[in-house]
């Protein structure tokens, strides 16, 4: 069970994207500046997850009144238009030139890249189905892969640019984090369905 979460929250995490981010850096960000970006993002994506986690069902349910069958099915369709965007365009988010490298790390890689509303509605979700501890293993598992991608990106990215893979690898995820979205949206009607 920790595996199957902790493969589901990458595909949703999609390490590919983030490669895809950190290849297009300007050449003057040093190896130290990528591996701050890398790290710092990680930190600041799990410590968001792991509040989800903890917090999530009771913050909606008790502050907001939702239900967690409308988060999913909002969070699956958010999914699908971000796996759809990448489909169809090759790009996950799109990065400003204006923006400071050490800020990447935070807007849009710890969040919406990692700790978006795909991988906030899964969290959220895995923690009313199984046990905390699962959750947060699934998730630093997840999250490692993330990070050991994130700081290998230059290496991996060079040979994927060179022989235009990288925008293929990037709709091919698109289409997969799509699929997830769809099937996040019918667990929600499935589960609105089992209430009436």
């Amino acid at each position: 069970m920790i595996i199957n979460s902790a493969l589901f929250l990458t595909a949703l995490i999609n390490p590919i994207s983030k490669i895809a981010v950190i290849s297009m850096l300007p050449e003057s960000a040093s190896m130290k500046d990528v591996e701050k970006i890398a790290l710092r993002s990680s930190l600041v994506a799990f410590a968001m997850l792991i509040v989800f986690a903890l917090g999530g069902n009771l913050l909606f349910k008790s502050v907001f009144h939702i239900e967690l069958y409308s988060f999913q099915s909002v969070g699956g369709f958010v999914v699908f238009f971000y796996g759809f965007m990448a489909l169809r365009q090759g790009v996950f988010f799109e990065v400003s030139s204006q923006q400071k490298l050490l800020d990447l790390s935070i807007v849009p890689i710890a969040s919406p890249l990692i700790a978006g509303p795909a991988t906030i509605t899964a969290v959220i979700t895995l923690s009313a189905e199984h046990h905390i501890s699962t959750v947060i293993i699934a998730l630093a598992l997840a999250l490692g892969l993330n990070l050991a991608a994130m700081l290998l990106s230059r290496v991996i990215a060079k040979p994927l640019i060179k022989f235009n893979v990288m925008g293929a690898l990037i709709r091919i995820t698109g289409l997969f984090v799509a699929s997830i979205g769809v099937d996040m949206m019918f667990t929600g009607i499935r589960s609105f369905v089992q209430t009436l």
